[in-house]
């Protein structure tokens, strides 16, 4: 069975008029049952991303300041949301979200994350509206 990883907690309260379309990621969902593609047997809520699979990527410096929201202006710019530990937290599910849809792909041929697939984060800082 195809596995699509999705949760609520992918869809993120923007400032109006923000030019980024989190809409998307509700839609693609509801489209995919809309048109019958999917049934509601496909998705998953990822679990989140734990410290210790985020320190094999991410450095303790990063990690902490995105635990305990320190991230300066200058990086919360870079990475282009408002941050606070709603984001955060939204961040992990994704994150591991697509480490979980690379295991159940390695056991049944597919899966799928609907936020997945960028990858502008770097070791030591966030980038591209990407924590990791």
């Amino acid at each position: 069975m195809l596995r699509i990883a999705y949760s609520p907690i992918y869809r993120y309260a923007l400032p109006e008029g923000h030019r980024f379309p989190m809409a998307k990621y509700e839609l693609l969902g509801e489209q995919l049952l809309y048109e019958g593609t999917v049934t509601d047997a496909n998705f998953f809520h990822p679990d989140p991303l734990p410290e210790e699979i985020a320190l094999w990527t991410h450095t303790r410096d990063y990690w902490d300041k995105l635990r305990l929201l320190t991230l300066s202006a200058k990086e919360e710019r870079a990475i282009g949301f408002p941050i606070n530990e709603s984001f955060i937290w939204r961040g992990r599910h994704i994150a591991n979200g697509t480490i979980q849809c690379a295991l159940f792909a390695l056991e049944h041929g597919c899966a799928m994350n609907v936020a997945g697939g960028t990858h502008h984060a770097f070791a030591d800082h966030g980038e591209g509206v990407l924590l990791f």
